[in-house]
């Protein structure tokens, strides 16, 4: 029988205090249960091809995290945070197992994870025609776990940027261009390679700024491809995906009716956080 009955406190604890008229600093911890997903339950086997299989694990249990998060503000936008996440009942995606010639992963709870963050976000405004935001993170993930007879150890730090530019020479047109990259970074048992992706998107406003015709190149260095490599025990994979991201789009969208009315239904609702933690897929 599969009992899953419990009772426990989720707290969240936030203080904010004003040090200038632009900058504020905020305390927070928060304790989270991350509960599975469907497919991570189900339990029927997908291949992936002729020796390597993915199934659900219908046993799982929750993950319960606790955030620890202090950081500074400017103008009431996050500028530097420096943020602590501990985790117990880790759901490793991927954990491997053999079986004879056969390679399979299925979700495990296995180990506890701890993650520590230093992010600096930055605007890139410049005049009244460029404005944009940019940002850096320094990521140190940290895995314990005791699998298949042994202990998996691993830590490993990597660095993350990201950027959103936009160009505005007139009202009606509007150039961006936005991206990513990441240096080699841990993903529980897989080694996942250094990958990015590169952004561009032209837009023309018309019909009294009613309509807006849209042009984007996404992927444009076609850099967005994941390769991996998970050595543990007797386990020894690697492999390549990526997906149709590199591509052409022209869209044209027109707005009916009041759009002040638009905006107030548009809002998001307190329990928009909560919804996202029950995970549909």
């Amino acid at each position: 029988m599969l009992n899953r009955n419990y009772l426990q406190l989720f707290p969240s604890i936030f203080f904010t205090r004003k040090i200038t008229k632009d900058i504020s600093t905020n305390i927070q911890y928060v304790r989270r249960v991350n509960r599975p997903s469907y497919q991570q339950q189900n339990p029927f086997i997908e291949y992936l091809d002729s020796l390597t299989y993915t199934k659900g694990n219908p046993l799982i249990r929750p993950e319960i995290s606790d955030q620890f998060k202090i950081g500074l503000t400017y103008q009431n936008q996050p500028f530097f945070s420096i943020s602590h996440n501990k985790t117990t009942d880790v759901i490793f995606e991927n954990a491997p197992k053999q079986d004879g010639n056969l390679t399979f992963t299925t979700p495990e709870n296995l180990a506890q994870f701890n993650n520590v963050v230093f992010e600096l976000n930055f605007p890139l405004n410049i005049g009244k025609k460029i404005t944009g935001f940019g940002g850096n993170q320094f990521i140190w993930n940290s895995y314990k776990a005791d699998y298949l007879g042994g202990v998996y150890d691993r830590k490993k730090w990597n660095w993350q940027s990201y950027w959103q530019v936009a160009y505005k020479p007139c009202p009606d047109w509007n150039f961006e261009i936005s991206g990513f990259y990441t240096t080699v970074f841990l993903n529980e048992f897989i080694t996942i390679s250094e990958l990015g992706n590169l952004n561009f998107a032209i837009q023309k406003s018309i019909l009294e700024k009613k309509g807006r015709i849209t042009l984007n190149f996404n992927d444009v260095t076609f850099s967005h491809k994941t390769r991996g490599q998970l050595q543990y025990q007797i386990i020894d994979l690697s492999f390549h995906q990526w997906s149709e991201i590199r591509n052409v789009r022209l869209s044209f969208t027109y707005s009916f009716g009041n759009q002040k009315l638009q905006a107030s239904r548009s809002r998001s609702t307190g329990s928009d956080a909560e919804s996202n933690r029950v995970k549909t897929n």
